[in-house]
């Protein structure tokens, strides 16, 4: 007997074997058995599914947010218990919206004071994957504000950042996200607010060493990165994965190239300089970067990302995740990329950095089975989450909208 049959789909495997017109899935105890064309077999189903006229690919991946920290004050206004509601509240939305994957951060907050424990318990408790990458953040205020996730709830001076509190933050990561900010972030604040926003905040000498500490570890470390001269201090100290990457020139795009770093490209902001623009974006898939599109929810558009559907200042959250995909895939397709080629940069990209893909990311026998079921293609032909009528995780149904 088996679990779940989903019948009548266009289904995109993002796998070997490519996108199959009109076909059928068969699941059981949470994965894929079997991945056909045609009409599917006479079979015992404890569930069936007709998906017809609609088309079935892996669930969305938003390899990095702040949905259980920064965002639960910004968007529910929560501080103390009431902040556990709140990331629940948005690691539902974000479920909601067919992503059944995130990379979440704990930096430190200056108000809130959850410590790292907490945060482990509500991603144990959510029905879709979480990973948690801990750190520490420079905030571009005058004057500059530093905050970890060692010391939550408070201001640290950067003598605080000694050699065990690295130590902590890597042991807790679990994944390259913003584990260091090697430029001041603008944050959530108005750029008036934030003047050093940008500024450099470690040496390279510094940088080495926090870099050695994450790899002795056996952990990966991702930064939060503007400008040349920050990303060539990470890359030549041997970091990872670069978040933003936003302002880089084309030598430093071929140098990320050459040394194989993902970039996680957040087209809308981050940073305090002009987001990665589409063309900026077909250019390090050109290279051959790995790219993943994320949300870093929730963020504010950028004033300059005039190619982002939303106006300026605006809160970009998981209902935005293919609003804000939407004008990179339209080049990247118009320049010959394929369909599923382009999903991939919400899909298993993401995933791969977060260290999740070993069993998800494609539907393929074997793999997780974490899907979505939409009237439309995500993103290529819809950016409304609406469009987005089932969602499931290891196998079960968990969201189903009305038809």
């Amino acid at each position: 007997m088996y679990d779940l049959l989903i019948y009548n789909a266009r289904i995109f495997t993002l796998d070997e074997q490519g996108t199959i017109e009109t076909g059928y899935l068969l699941i059981k105890e949470g994965k894929f058995v079997k991945v056909g064309e045609g009409l599917p077999p006479d079979v015992v189903c404890t569930q069936r599914l007709d998906a017809d006229n609609m088309l079935v690919m892996p669930g969305l991946a938003d390899c990095h947010t702040h949905l259980m920290e920064y965002a639960t004050s910004e968007i529910h206004w929560t501080q103390g218990q009431a902040q556990k509601m709140a990331g629940t509240a948005n690691l539902l939305t974000a479920l909601k919206c067919g992503i059944v994957a995130l990379g979440e951060h704990h930096l430190g907050h200056p108000v809130l004071i959850q410590p790292h424990g907490v945060y482990k318990t509500l991603m144990n408790d959510a029905p879709l994957d979480v990973r948690l990458a801990c750190g520490c953040c420079f905030i571009g205020t005058e004057p500059m504000a530093l905050v970890s996730s060692i010391r939550p709830g408070e201001i640290i001076a950067k003598e605080d950042l000694t050699e065990a509190a690295f130590l902590e933050m890597a042991d807790k990561s679990d994944f390259p996200g913003e584990n260091i900010f090697l430029n001041a972030t603008v944050a959530n604040l108005p750029f008036d607010a934030a003047p050093r926003a940008g500024e450099l905040t470690f040496s390279f000498a510094e940088i080495k060493k926090i870099v050695s500490i994450f790899h002795a570890q056996n952990k990966k470390i991702g930064a939060h990165i503007e400008g040349d001269e920050a990303a060539r201090m990470f890359i030549d100290a041997g970091g990872d994965v670069i978040c933003h990457g936003h302002a880089l020139s084309s030598s430093l795009i071929d140098l990320i190239a050459e040394k194989r770093i993902p970039v996680v490209i957040t087209p809308h902001g981050g940073t305090s300089s002009r987001p990665t623009s589409p063309a900026e974006v077909y250019r390090f898939y050109k290279k051959g970067v790995k790219l993943a599109i994320a949300t870093d929810s929730y963020l504010p558009v950028h004033p300059k990302a005039d190619w982002i559907d939303l106006p300026a200042g605006t809160l970009v959250g998981p209902q935005d995740f293919l609003t804000i995909a939407k004008p990179a895939f339209d080049y990247l397709l118009g320049k010959g990329v394929e369909t599923e080629e382009v999903l991939k940069l919400i899909t298993i990209n993401g995933l791969e950095i977060m260290n999740l893909a070993d069993d998800a990311g494609s539907i393929a026998v074997g793999n997780k089975a974490d899907l979505i079921i939409s009237r439309k293609i995500p993103v290529v032909e819809t950016t409304d989450v609406q469009d987005i009528k089932y969602v499931i995780k290891n196998g079960e149904i968990l969201v189903a909208k009305p038809l």
